[in-house]
């Protein structure tokens, strides 16, 4: 994709003044030189504020107080884009932008506002064809979709980073920029596509669906004995109604059972036959449900009282150990007062010799071997008691779970939780009965083997199956590796041509620590941290830029915007005046030495254009002037500001006073 910068434009708060343009050139290395506090190092925050950073770092006032707005015109493939932003005044930032997109565009004398920040980030977001599906779905670390805005990171080199031997990239020095950054790179690379965000949706999706699935399945198998004895007590009652003349058969399985009440289900209330024999038996099956309600209340109450003898146990054990500790901790002094006493029987205190003193702190010394003792054998306790509480515990649940039943059981077929307790057997009752035996049967079916939960779990599964042929992670990291490959060869071929101490070593790009790491000539991996001279910093600063916008440009699939700039790369080896030089900026020289590989950096950039058909906008802030890279063939001298007037900010736009 083609997205030059043409121009950087600013309009002036004073009015019956134009607007001040700086134009560049698409296929050139760009260069502005000046002296320092001429506004260069303005020109990474002034574009960066215009393509909508969250807030102005523009520096506050000369620039700040004669501007009121500030604009960068852009060219694309046909046409032109500009985006301007006003000045944020006492503001952190603004959301007033003006956009104007056309095939060649007349620049205006006045901006006024016509659209807003976020309106504008969605331009550009289309522009660049950036997804709006979130990176990682199942996280909320810094992994929302991907925006034209984190690949301002590949774009600008300030001051503070050109030579950083800790941060690599703009705006990586904090947090939250740096975990997006790291997240946003397979899909920077190119092995995370749309299609396969898409696909990690959709399956985030599916697998929640999945989860909810598996939890009603299982809340319902959970309480399958609440079932087995509700199965019972419909079974019991059909019978007792005269329903059915099946005897109930605890032998059954479960989905047999189902299928008896089935049957009874479809019958009408006029099918309904009382039987004598079948009322007694259900009185009879009632005293036993009833007895088997008593038997598990005992079991329960005996669960009970041994769980409180445990806790209780526990808990005293607990304090136990605590005692002992205070008494090892009180006789302690007796094992060091008998180091100290000597075999004669002298005491330690007043070096007298006394009768006794040697048996007394033998006794002591005993003492504390006991309680070391018994406080080691304690030790073995815990696991296997632990073990046993959380049998009785899981027990306790059991047979929790298992009267709850029972107790439901009886109140069925007592007929208390029938509409009208004396129409049990009428006509009406029995159509009750019949209506909420139905109900009950649709939610059994539903965890059969062939429910409708089990089918839709199935049909899950199948698509999740199908979607993690998409999002194919060993795939994805295979792209990963190929694409950082390339890129590590072009920062080596790249880093030849600049003035590093070690030219020919490998050099590996890691994403997770965003840096580079470099293997010396003894087998051992340097991180960028870890070799020292910010001439090197600078050289692999620039190898990496560089190496990035080749593979944008000329492997990757993603849209990024083909220009750099770099903010005073030679601050390396320019010499800074001391305070007490008489001499002008202009007059100051640099060394030989110095002049050679600061010239270094631009035939590295000419040869970089060259290399990728100069297919990349390089622009260069620069107090070096013409004498270092005016040889080189692809350089352009955008302006020169020295002297009183040479500014990015004209003279006569500073108020005075």
């Amino acid at each position: 994709m083609k997205f030059y910068i043409d121009s950087i434009l600013l309009w002036p708060k004073k009015a019956n003044l134009t607007y001040r343009r700086v134009k560049f050139e698409p296929d050139k290395i760009n260069i502005i030189t000046g002296a320092s506090r001429t506004g260069k190092s303005a020109i990474i925050p002034i574009i960066d504020y215009c393509l909508g950073s969250g807030k102005c770092t523009i520096p506050v006032d000369t620039i700040r107080n004669a501007c009121a707005w500030f604009g960068v015109l852009f060219s694309l493939e046909g046409e032109q884009l500009l985006l301007c932003r006003r000045e944020p005044g006492n503001q952190m930032a603004t959301g007033d932008m003006f956009i104007l997109r056309n095939k060649e565009i007349i620049i205006p004398e006045t901006i006024e506002t016509n659209t807003t920040l976020a309106e504008v980030k969605n331009v550009l977001n289309e522009l660049f064809s950036m997804s709006f599906l979130d990176l990682d779905p199942a996280s909320n670390n810094f992994s929302s979709h991907p925006s034209y805005r984190d690949f301002m990171a590949f774009l600008f080199q300030p001051q503070n980073i050109v030579a950083n031997a800790d941060v690599l990239f703009y705006k990586a020095d904090t947090t939250e920029h740096r975990q997006k950054l790291i997240n946003i790179f397979p899909y920077a690379l190119g092995a995370v596509t749309p299609k396969v965000l898409a696909a990690r949706q959709e399956l985030d999706k599916l697998k929640k669906q999945r989860d909810r699935l598996l939890r009603d399945i299982q809340t319902i198998k959970d309480v399958s004995e609440g079932w087995k004895q509700e199965v019972a007590g419909w079974l019991a009652q059909a019978k007792d109604m005269g329903l059915t003349t099946d005897h109930f058969n605890e032998c059954l399985s479960f989905d047999d059972q189902v299928q008896q009440l089935e049957s009874i289900v479809e019958k009408a209330e006029t099918d309904t036959q009382l039987v004598a024999s079948n009322i007694k038996d259900s009185s009879a099956e009632l005293v036993e449900l009833r007895k088997e309600e008593q038997d598990i209340a005992s079991q329960l109450f005996a669960l009970q009282k041994r769980h409180t003898e445990m806790l209780q146990l526990r808990n005293s054990m607990g304090q136990y150990e605590e005692s002992l500790q205070v008494q090892l901790q009180r006789l302690e002094i007796s094992t060091w007062l008998k180091t100290l006493s000597g075999p004669d029987g002298i005491c330690p205190f007043c070096n007298s010799a006394h009768s006794g003193v040697t048996e007394e702190l033998d006794v002591l010394c005993q003492a504390i071997e006991k309680i070391e003792q018994s406080a080691g054998n304690m030790q073995n306790i815990p696991a296997a008691f632990e073990r046993e509480l959380q049998v009785v515990e899981t027990e306790i649940g059991y047979c929790t779970e298992k009267l709850n039943a029972i107790r439901n059981r009886i109140r069925e077929e007592s007929g208390r939780n029938t509409f009208i307790s004396n129409k049990k057997y009428t006509l009406a009752g029995i159509a009750h009965f019949l209506g909420r035996m139905e109900a009950s049967i649709q939610t059994f079916q539903r965890v059969g083997k062939n429910s409708d939960l089990e089918n839709q779990l199935i049909d899950l599964e199948d698509r999740i199956r199908n979607l993690g042929s998409i999002v194919h992670e060993s795939e994805i990291r295979r792209k990963i590796e190929a694409s950082t490959k390339y890129i590590n060869q072009k920062i080596v071929e790249i880093i030849k041509n600049l003035d590093a101490e070690h030219p020919d070593n490998p050099v590996e790009f890691i994403i997770k620590d965003l840096t580079l790491k470099v293997k010396n000539t003894s087998g051992r991996d340097d991180y960028l941290w870890e070799i020292g001279s910010a001439s090197n910093w600078l050289a692999y600063h620039i190898a990496t830029i560089l190496a990035f916008q080749q593979f944008f440009q000329t492997r990757g699939s993603v849209a990024v915007p083909n220009f750099v700039i770099f903010d005073q790369p030679s601050q390396v080896y320019f010499p800074q005046r001391s305070r007490n030089s008489t001499l002008s900026e202009d007059d100051v020289q640099i060394a030989d030495e110095d002049k050679q590989a600061v010239q270094k950096i631009f035939i590295a950039m000419d040869k970089f254009l060259h290399d990728t058909q100069k297919d990349v906008q390089i622009i260069v802030t620069e107090h070096a002037d013409e004498d270092i890279w005016g040889d080189v063939s692809s350089s352009h001298l955008v302006e020169r500001w020295r002297g009183s007037n040479d500014k990015l900010i004209p003279a006569e736009w500073i108020t005075q006073g």
